[in-house]
Parts: structure tokens; sequence; C-alpha cells
């Protein structure tokens, strides 16, 4: 029996060894494919959790950004309000018996810088912020243990670095912008006839004027408002690692202030602003007819009102005024310029909302939050 089948196994033993590759082949191929699934799984899941992780983070880094704007924004607004000072002028024109048409020529320079200095002022800070922290959150994202190489310490001093815009940035700002809209006005008659294209045109100006010098151009040296030197930077609770990382760190926001990139986005955020305070005066700029109408209990009774207005105001002026046509003099423009930067409380900044929704400086943000969130 035992011969037989040893008889039966020597006949056919290339057939029971290429079965047996064969289906030992097939199971250290299906083992194989096994574990690359298993890993592919694996890796897909891992890959999952970290853009998850990732995205929740950049929109934490988001909200917090969106608050430190909005937090630090009045604090430059009252800067400049102290440092372009239009009610000491105004009092003093209330007051004064004599000489008040160099007052009115005083307050009519201050009142456009105080406007054009909190355009620029905001926007610096708006571009300076989302580079800081999304620079810090690329930083804490890289590691998922949360081990970012930078202490807190060093995360506060580099943060704490916008104050500078609030202190000496502010100050140089307004001087820079009056030396450029001084000239601009001084030829301007208090008593000009300023319509609305007028204003805009004026705005216009003072913009095309504080940017056309290469060198004092604040698009372009938006650090030197912004940062201090390095030498006025408190590092005594760094060790000297730290302080490395730090101006380190700096050096890289610097190249990112002073890039093609971030002077494009300032343009448009200036631009932009500007544009909302033309929007604004525009209100000022309504036709006023003879006839005033009543608000009524309905709508019906309103537009009643309006149209016996403007046909009574048609009847006597033969021709309806266009609010682009309708001119206010100048020494009463002031006034109503000045009022916009006036500070209220519990009232939204009239600039600052746009800009913190600006969708091109939030895709700077997410591109500056991506560049330093990945791993070296």
């Amino acid at each position: 029996m035992f011969s037989r089948f040893r008889d039966f196994v020597n006949r056919h033993k290339r057939k029971f060894v290429v079965t047996g590759v064969v289906v030992g082949g097939a199971w250290l191929a299906l083992q194989y494919a096994q574990r690359k699934l298993r890993e592919y799984t694996e890796n897909e899941a891992k890959e999952f959790i970290e853009r998850s992780r990732r995205q929740q983070h950049y929109k934490s880094t988001e909200r917090t950004c969106d608050h430190t704007i909005l937090s630090l924004s009045p604090a430059i607004h009252e800067s400049i309000i102290n440092t372009v000072n239009t009610e000491e002028l105004a009092a003093e024109l209330q007051t004064a018996s004599s000489g008040k048409i160099a007052i009115w020529e005083k307050l009519k320079v201050k009142a456009f810088t105080r406007v054009a200095a909190l355009v620029y002022a905001n926007s610096m800070l708006v571009l300076l912020l989302r580079i800081q922290l999304n620079l810090i959150g690329g930083f804490l994202v890289r590691d998922t243990n949360g081990d970012s190489g930078l202490s807190t310490e060093l995360q506060h001093i580099y943060l704490s670095l916008c104050h500078h815009l609030r202190d000496s940035g502010v100050v140089d700002l307004c001087n820079l912008i009056e030396r450029h809209v001084q000239p601009i006005l001084e030829n301007v008659s208090l008593k000009k006839p300023m319509s609305l294209r007028d204003t805009e045109e004026l705005f216009w100006s003072i913009q095309n004027s504080i940017e056309s010098n290469v060198y004092d151009n604040p698009i372009k040296t938006i650090a030197r408002y912004v940062f201090p030197p390095k030498e006025k930077v408190d590092t005594e609770n760094l060790q000297d690692q730290e302080i490395q990382q730090l101006f380190s760190i700096m050096s890289e926001t610097v190249d990112l202030l002073d890039s093609d990139e971030v002077a494009s986005l300032t343009r448009s955020c200036v631009s932009q602003s500007f544009a909302a305070v033309v929007d604004k005066l525009a209100e000022q700029f309504a036709p006023v007819s003879s006839v005033e109408p009543i608000p009524g209990p309905s709508n019906e009774q309103i537009a009643n009102s309006w149209a016996t207005a403007l046909n009574n105001g048609a009847n006597k002026n033969n021709s309806f005024i266009h609010p682009s046509n309708v001119t206010i003099p100048l020494a009463k423009l002031i006034p109503i310029v000045s009022k916009l930067t006036k500070q209220y409380p519990n009232k939204k900044d009239l600039w600052i909302f746009q800009l913190v929704r600006n969708d091109l400086v939030k895709v700077f943000g997410a591109n500056v939050y991506e560049a330093f969130g990945q791993k070296e």
C-alpha cells in the first residue's frame, strides 16, 4: 500500500510541486494584498484625521485672528485721534475772536489726514495680524504632539510686536500722511463747492501722492511702521536659542511684509477703504427738496409725500437735481469728514469689518499658514 502511494507521488511529483508553488504563491499574494490594503486604510485614516485636525486648527486660528484684529483696532483708532487732534481746533474755532481762517485751514488738513491715516493703519493692522497669527498657527500645527519648538514666552513677545504700530508707528504714519495732504489742500478754497466726484478725486489725489514716493511709500515699507528695530525688542526672559528663533521669525515676517504680494493686498485694502469713505459721504450729498416728506403709517403715504416733494421741487427749479450735481462748500464738508473718524461706544468701525472679511486677505493668510505648517 505504501509502495503504491510512493509510486503515485513519484509519478505526480511535478504536479504536486507546481500545485504547491501556485497555492503558496497565491496565499503569499493574498497575505501581501491584505497587508497593503490594511496599510492603505490606516494611512487614509491617519491622513483624514490629520486633515481634520489641521482644518479645525486653521478655523480656530482664523477666529482668533478676526477677534484680535477687532480687539486691537479701537486702540489704533484712538491713537490716531490723539495724534491728529481735530477736536482742539474745533474748540479753538468756537472761542477765537480772530484768525479763524487760519484755524479752518489747519482743521481742513487735519480732518483729511485723520481719515487717510485710519485707512492706512487699519489696512496695515489687518495684514500684519494675518501674517503673525497664521505663521504661529503653522508652527503649532507642525507636530501632532503640539511641540512646535516655540516657547510660550517667545510667542507672546512675537505677537506683542504689533503694539509698535499703535505707539510710534501711528505717529510716524500720521506725520507722513499730513506732509502729503498739506500741499494738496492748501490751494483748495474753503468756499469751493465740492461735489461727490470732487471729494472722491481729492481722496484719490491724497492716495496717489502718499504712494508716489518709492522711499516713503508706507505700502512698500510696512515693516517700518508695524515692527520695532531688533535692538528695541525685550528679550530679557528668553534663552539665547529662543532669541535666535525670535529674530529668525521676525525676519521671515519682514520678508513677507516687504513682498510684492503684500504690497498689492495693502493697496487693494486701502482703495477699498477709501471707496467706503466716499460711499459714507454720499449720504450727505442727497438732493434737498423744498418740501420735507412726512413719514406716514403706510408705504403709500410715504411714497405720495416723496412724490409731492419732488414735484414741488421740480416745479420750483424746473429740473431734478441729480445727487452727483449736489455740491457742499468745503468748509461745511470738513466737519462731516472729521465726524467719520469719531469713535462711538458699541458702534462698528466704518472700515475694519469689511477688511476682516476680505477674501483676498483670507486666502493670503491661509497660504502663510500652509507654508509654515509644512514639516521640514
